[in-house]
């Protein structure tokens, strides 16, 4: 490891995705790479994943245990895009729509997910998630200041009587 702290990953691993304010039940943002020093912006949960393990892919780090399957022999285009004199724009734009704040830390890409911490800058809270999908959930939970909708089961089994 880098800064020789185990269980930290290194600074270039390390994203802050900046989230816009939850409409149609959507995450919609920009992710900044540190490694990089760039911003990549996404409009749903499928473009942020990809959109990271596409860096995560470029730089091999963290190496993935697991190599993607695909459909066809060609390859998608690399989401990151050179954007040196527009980042401070940008920045300033994503900014002034108060979004929730969340610096990613992967560590590992192992059993096809991704496991590491994220932190909420807004309320200086770190958790470890276990998964991708667990890090879309607690960014969903912050967003949303724990309004999270619940899907009843049982609701829609009487309904169907």
């Amino acid at each position: 490891m880098q800064n020789g702290q185990r269980g930290q990953a290194p600074a270039n691993s390390r994203s802050i995705i900046y989230l816009n304010p939850i409409k149609n039940a959507t995450l919609r943002g920009y992710v900044y790479s540190e490694y990089y020093n760039r911003i990549l912006s996404f409009r749903n949960e499928c473009e942020l994943l990809r959109g990271m393990d596409d860096l995560f892919d470029s730089i091999s780090f963290p190496q993935a245990s697991f190599q993607e399957r695909e459909f066809t022999v060609k390859k998608a285009e690399l989401k990151i895009k050179r954007v040196d004199d527009a980042v401070e724009e940008t920045m300033n734009k994503i900014m002034s729509e108060t979004p929730a704040t969340f610096a990613v830390n992967v560590q590992y890409r192992k059993n096809a997910t991704w496991q590491g911490t994220i932190t909420w800058v807004e309320q200086n809270q770190t958790l470890h998630f276990r998964s991708a999908l667990e890090m879309l959930k607690l960014m969903e939970q912050a967003a949303m200041n724990g309004a999270v909708p619940v899907v009843s089961w049982d609701e829609k089994k009487s309904e169907a009587k």
